[in-house]
């Protein structure tokens, strides 16, 4: 009995192990595409017109530019902003701000929007 119970527990966790893993390729695939897609879509236009950065689709920031320090700090360390999602300095999607992050979670008040 405690061998069945043993052997449907390892193949449960197989299961979630295999299921997890294909939730991983399917992100990894998306943003792939994300990136193909925002590449293609400054690559149709005429060399002058380039400037790689702008919305996939209308939805999905990108910006291949290389930033500055500020634009990486004020993506990732704003504490004075309410925002928990801010465009990224450097690729497709969204960055996180984390001390917003933090205090949302209350695992750190200190962080005030009027800081």
């Amino acid at each position: 009995m405690i061998d069945n119970v043993r052997d449907d527990l390892a193949q449960r966790a197989d299961t979630a192990r295999n299921e997890l893993g294909d939730l991983a390729w399917l992100l990894r695939m998306a943003v792939v595409g994300a990136v193909a897609g925002a590449v293609y879509t400054e690559l149709r236009k005429p060399p002058a017109q380039r400037t790689w950065n702008g919305k996939l689709l209308g939805v999905v920031p990108y910006d291949f530019r290389l930033p500055s320090l500020e634009q990486l700090r004020s993506a990732y360390w704003n504490p004075r902003s309410p925002k928990l999602f801010s465009d990224r300095p450097l690729g497709v999607g969204w960055a996180v701000n984390i001390p917003t992050l933090l205090r949302r979670l209350g695992v750190h008040q200190g962080f005030t929007k009027g800081r």
